[in-house]
């Protein structure tokens, strides 16, 4: 029977919630079984705000678990994420205009064993839809080959509602200023306005943009 600090020898876990993700195990030998990509190549290191839920990807299986908030933002039950759910039908849950992008990174950040941050819209009855920033990190077995993509996400909902607001409330400040600077002859000044304008208004997503005039 191996002693306890022989087996905090060898493995070293980070708790991330509800699980724990295996960042390093060695076998009998010393030998590294599992490690992270980060290992080989350390990133820059960011801020996020407080995380909303965590899932661990077993990529050879193809089975994602997850919890109980994994389970609410993606409409699927917390029975599917405990036994383990495929990708794909976690994929279903992600908006149309994004489910291609988001598949496209993945498979690049499996291909690469690299880090995976994409920030896209989920739908599901119980959150509605929500708009979320993931972030996963490959981990390999002895081979190199990819084999664990834990990963977190954030709920960037509020943030983009209190932007697209502050937005809109530009545009109608900008509006006002161009009537103004029309009423005293200003058209230098309004120039400029309606230029800043049409900057804010692609940036609500309106649509094709006016062209711009010319001085």
């Amino acid at each position: 029977m191996e002693s306890l600090a022989g087996l905090v020898q060898k493995a070293t876990f980070v708790s991330l919630g509800f699980c724990y993700i295996v960042l390093r195990i060695l076998k009998p030998n010393g030998a590294v079984f599992m490690e992270s990509a980060l290992e080989r190549g350390r990133g820059v290191h960011r801020r996020y705000p407080p995380i909303d839920g965590f899932w661990t990807w077993d990529i050879k299986r193809d089975r994602v678990y997850g919890d109980a908030n994994l389970s609410d933002y993606f409409g699927l039950t917390l029975e599917e994420f405990s036994h383990g759910a495929s990708l794909e039908r976690c994929m279903q849950s992600i908006e149309a205009k994004d489910r291609l992008r988001v598949h496209t990174a993945i498979r690049r950040a499996v291909e690469r064993r690299s880090s995976f941050r994409e920030v896209y819209m989920v739908r599901s009855e119980k959150m509605g839809l929500r708009k979320i920033l993931s972030v996963g990190q490959c981990y390999v077995d002895n081979l190199g080959e990819a084999a664990l993509y834990p990963g977190w996400f954030v709920d960037l909902t509020r943030e983009a509602d209190s932007e697209e607001a502050s937005l809109c409330e530009i545009h109608s400040l900008i509006e006002q200023a161009k009537e103004i600077s029309q009423s005293i002859g200003q058209d230098l000044l309004g120039y400029l306005l309606d230029n800043a304008q049409d900057e804010v208004q692609q940036r609500l997503g309106g649509g094709g943009s006016r062209r711009r005039k010319s001085s």
